[in-house]
């Protein structure tokens, strides 16, 4: 009997280690190809629950793609276009927020195809993120 249970035991403490590997291992995966630490917040309309989701964002052409940290996936969970991307305003996080988002995050509210989404990132790629849209082809959609 004790030994069924070590063996469970032991089953369900190795599959824990597998499942944290793997993330470990996905996560480096997305950050070297120039990923960066990002937290995104939509609209209840658009089908997002209104919190703060703890993601990863990495620039490919002319889109941005998000991937949310736990997640075994490795196709973004939202793709925001360049050209339909437009930043209507940069703040520090208010008081709830602080407790969200991790240190030293801004957030900048955004309007993504009509929808209006927060995104939190960290002030240099913040500053990063502003520049890749400035840098659009004309006709873009950026608003300072």
């Amino acid at each position: 009997m004790v030994s069924w249970t070590l063996l469970v035991l032991g089953a369900l403490a190795l599959a824990a280690v597998l499942v944290l590997l793997a993330l470990y291992v996905r996560r480096g995966f997305l950050q070297r190809d120039g990923g960066f630490d990002m937290c995104v917040r939509g609209d209840s309309h658009d089908g997002w629950s209104g919190g703060w989701a703890f993601g990863i964002g990495r620039y490919r052409e002319d889109a941005l793609e998000w991937f949310r940290t736990f997640s075994f996936t490795t196709w973004p969970k939202r793709t925001f276009r360049r050209s339909e991307l437009a930043v209507d305003g940069r703040r520090q996080p208010d008081a709830e927020e602080s407790y969200e988002l991790p240190a030293g995050h801004v957030v900048l509210v955004c309007r993504s195809g009509g929808a209006t989404v927060e995104v939190s990132m960290t002030e240099a790629a913040a500053t990063a993120f502003v520049t890749w849209l400035e840098a659009a082809p004309p006709g873009g959609q950026f608003v300072g």
